[in-house]
């Protein structure tokens, strides 16, 4: 399967050149796995500050965490599938079961057990 480039700005020609095609698949592959890491890094860091609040949050008696729970069972039971098809953009999202991805999500956050991989 083969993908044209479309650089984001720019024609791709001259001094308006953004960016460009890797040359080989060998060029690819190490532009998907560095994008790859630096998306699970930002992912990452997100998370840690994320609990970060949290945790304060509840040690403070600021927040509920069974109300929290709740919450988020019900905005990943609404929302998760949406938020895929964002983040995933439209060709990732047609080449993966979304529906089946979608579940596992919204499972694993109610804190159910998914079963055996």
């Amino acid at each position: 399967m083969s993908y044209p480039w479309h650089p984001l700005e720019g024609d791709g020609e001259g001094d308006n050149a953004t960016t460009n095609s890797p040359g080989s698949i060998e060029a690819w592959a190490e532009l998907f796995a560095t994008t790859i890491a630096h998306l699970a890094a930002q992912l990452t860091m997100t998370q840690l500050r994320l609990r970060a609040l949290a945790t304060v949050a509840a040690e403070s008696g600021v927040v509920d965490r069974d109300l929290i729970a709740a919450r988020l069972a019900e905005i990943s039971e609404q929302e998760t599938g949406t938020y895929l098809r964002e983040n995933l953009g439209v060709d990732l999202a047609e080449a993966i079961d979304l529906d089946n991805l979608t579940r596992e999500i919204a499972t694993y956050l109610r804190g159910e057990s998914m079963g055996p991989s």
